[in-house]
């Protein structure tokens, strides 16, 4: 595993007010935890005071102040780094909603940040460890992480005239729930209570992808996690995906990838498959 999985950067005490200089990927998306001190933003000056978790997605993280006697643990999350950890559980829904969008929020309860500062700890040593760091594992850190934060952290309730940024939210929830059953759109469309037109407007508009993209995106984006993360055989894996066979599932992800899913499992199983990140699946690719 590289640096292309993800990074971990420490920022000790500050004896000053200074502008962080973060060693994180562009593409990747940023966690920070906020040991002591005040992190800042923005020219509102907007903050945070720490113990605390930030959390930005890729591309919208903003210039960072660290004020005197600050210090932070800085982590680097990848695409793939957090489809790991996201899992593909029902509850895995809530996790990637949470990281759909930036977020602060200050650890002041002493049990959820005797956890917080073990989490962060754990992640920093296994990664520090070249010998034995495991995406693996490095993977079930962060998903305790997000859960950690999850419990934390609430959103503030959707603003009026939020709708259909509210139905394109439900919409991916019962995709997360239900992609392995091959739910057509019109289920999904009932379900939500909207016509199947309104709900392919909104898909259109807010991500550029139909409503049965956006399910298939999903489906193939597991399908590629089980095959480079698991030894099972396509006939398993097909299985759980929900379809009848391995001959429809093979046929399925040759539609959506161009290659077979024996090709593509060889391929992302060679060692310098970290460099094949056009053919490995994306946090963009999960809907």
């Amino acid at each position: 595993m590289t640096i292309a999985y993800t990074t971990v950067q420490d920022e000790l005490e500050a004896l000053h007010d200074r502008t962080l200089r973060l060693r994180v990927a562009d593409e990747f998306s940023t966690l920070i935890f906020l040991k002591q001190g005040q992190l800042s933003w923005g020219v509102e000056g907007q903050g945070i005071k720490g113990p605390g978790l930030c959390y930005w997605p890729q591309g919208q993280r903003p210039v960072l102040t660290l004020g005197a006697g600050g210090s932070v643990r800085i982590l680097g999350l990848s695409d793939n780094c957090i489809l790991d950890a996201m899992g593909a559980r029902a509850e895995s829904v809530h996790l990637r909603m949470l990281v759909e969008y930036p977020f602060c929020v200050s650890v002041t309860d002493p049990k959820n940040l005797t956890q917080v500062i073990a989490l962060f700890d754990w992640y920093g040593d296994e990664y520090h460890d070249v010998e034995r760091r495991s995406p693996m594992s490095l993977a079930a850190y962060l998903r305790l992480i997000f859960v950690s934060a999850l419990r934390i952290y609430r959103p503030e309730p959707a603003e009026a005239g939020a709708d259909q940024t509210s139905i394109l939210r439900q919409f991916r929830h019962l995709v997360e729930l239900h992609y392995r059953e091959h739910w057509l759109v019109p289920r999904y469309a009932d379900e939500l209570g909207v016509e199947r037109d309104r709900l392919h407007r909104i898909c259109k508009r807010e991500t550029g992808r139909s409503p049965a993209e956006l399910v298939y995106e999903r489906l193939t984006a597991e399908a590629k996690a089980r095959l480079e993360m698991s030894g099972f055989p396509l006939k398993k894996i097909a299985a759980d995906l929900g379809f009848a066979d391995a001959t429809r599932f093979s046929h399925f992800f040759k539609r959506r990838t161009e290659i077979s899913p024996g090709a593509y499992r060889a391929i992302v199983s060679a060692p310098d498959a970290d460099d094949l990140v056009e053919l490995k699946r994306g946090f963009a690719d999960w809907p």
